[in-house]
Formats: C-alpha cells, sequence, structure tokens
C-alpha cells in the first residue's frame, strides 16, 4: 500500500524526507503558481504528486442561484489540466463550501447541480485521464453527500469509470457510519484519507486501524491511502505516522 500525505508546495522536500510515496496537494493551491517550477521540484525531489483534494476555492458556488456554469466549466478545465500537468491520478471532491446548498434553496435541485457539475468533470477527467473521488463530509461541513453511500449515488448517477467515492476516516466517524459501507462502495471507491481520532496524526490517539485496514483489504482497495490531519511538529510527526501506519497495515 502507498501511504501518501496531504501538504502544500512548501512542504514538498520535508514530506519528501519523511518517507512519503506521494504528496496530495490541493488544487486551489496550484491554480496561480508556475507549474513546469513545481514539477521540477518534486522531481528534484522524487516525490509524485500522486491526488489532489480542495477541487474548488470557496467562492465558486455549484450549488444555489448564483451557479456561473461557464466560470465553473474554465475553472475545472484548467484545474484538471494542470494536474495532469503534475502527474496527478486522483482529485478529490469535497469542497464543502462550494457544493453546500443556501438555507431555503431545494435540495432535489442542488442535487440535480451537483450531478450536472459531475458530468462536466467527468468530460475532462476523461481528456485528462483523470480519476475523481467524491468526498462525503461531515454535516457540520456540507449539508449534502455526508456518507460513502451518499456519494455513491451520486456516482452512480454520473455512470462513468472516472467517478467515484472517497473514504475519510474521520468524517465516516463523526457521521457513525460503519466500516461495512466499504464493501459496499468498493467498486467504486478511488481513494482514502486518514487521521487519528480528533484529526491529530495517527498513531497519536486510539482510533481502530487494523479495522479499517481489514475492511479495505476485503474490499480489495487497490488505490492509496493520504493522511489528512492537524499537524503540532509535521517534519517530527509525519515519519512516525508514516512508520506507524505501515505497520498497521501489515
Amino acid at each position: 500500500m502507498k501511504f501518501g500525505c496531504c501538504g502544500s508546495i512548501e512542504e514538498i522536500e520535508v514530506i519528501s524526507s519523511s518517507g512519503a510515496d506521494f504528496i496530495e496537494f490541493a488544487v486551489t493551491s496550484i491554480m496561480q503558481v508556475d507549474t513546469l517550477e513545481v514539477k521540477e521540484r518534486l522531481s528534484k525531489a522524487n516525490l509524485k504528486a500522486y491526488s489532489f483534494n480542495v477541487f474548488l476555492p470557496g467562492d465558486l458556488p455549484i450549488t444555489g442561484p448564483n451557479v456561473d456554469i461557464k466560470r465553473v466549466e474554465a475553472y475545472i478545465n484548467e484545474a484538471l489540466k494542470r494536474v495532469n500537468f503534475l502527474g496527478g491520478e486522483v482529485v478529490v471532491f469535497g469542497s464543502g463550501r462550494s457544493r453546500a446548498f443556501p438555507e431555503g434553496f431545494s435540495k432535489e435541485t442542488a442535487t440535480l447541480q451537483i450531478i450536472e457539475f459531475l458530468k462536466i468533470v467527468d468530460k475532462y477527467a476523461k481528456e485528462y485521464n483523470i480519476k475523481i473521488a467524491i468526498e462525503p463530509l461531515n454535516k457540520k461541513e456540507s449539508n449534502i453527500i455526508n456518507t460513502t453511500l451518499e456519494g455513491l449515488e451520486f456516482a452512480e448517477r454520473v455512470n462513468s469509470p472516472n467517478i467515484g467515492v472517497l473514504i475519510d476516516n474521520y468524517h465516516a466517524d463523526l457521521e457513525d457510519e460503519p466500516l461495512s459501507n466499504i464493501y459496499k462502495i468498493k467498486e467504486k471507491l478511488y481513494h482514502v484519507h486518514v487521521s487519528d481520532r480528533g484529526r491529530v496524526a495517527p498513531g497519536k490517539n486510539n482510533y481502530n486501524f487494523k479495522a479499517l485496514f481489514n475492511a479495505l483489504k476485503e474490499a480489495n482497495y487497490k488505490g492509496a491511502i493520504s493522511i489528512e490531519c492537524r499537524w503540532e511538529d509535521k517534519k517530527n510527526e509525519l515519519p512516525k505516522s508514516l512508520e506507524y501506519l505501515r505497520k498497521e497495515w501489515e
């Protein structure tokens, strides 16, 4: 299993020296930078940019009455082109602020808007050979798509091999989602995020990673796993977390 870490462009060398297999950038962080320079830094650090999160900026709504679909499509095209150039294979669609629909707005309409968004994403995901992993977020972060089964429903309505689902143990825990759901989404499980309880570094609290990893193995999961957590001292904590997770996996 390949284990990586979410991080910034500035953290390339720290994450590489920690022994991570890859870095997971925010898509929003690569939109205004020279991607050739970033690619050269990755190459020098011998680090792959396998996955990307934070797909959309908060000021680009995809639900509600103020969706600018032309602006959304232009952004998707440019974003996935940049991800492809940097060697990315998976883009995580969480973007809670962008997808949450305003109070008083129809959830049914918001659902149709997200499906329309995903169909546009799918067009460019096919062009750039990228998989999209819909991320369920807990109800404090989004009022739509809160479990992996709900994420699966959206993926199935788009019905494309490029659109799948992510599981994040932090959000799944907050929503009391059973690990048995992993088996139900196994054909569409494209990426995994992990942290320890309370969103701290893996190995610092008492989350049952063995149970999570056993469920992933039973589902024959072949993707990768990214650490997404709050760090107190990333440079010192990350190597320990990676070592811990690899032991738990074995």
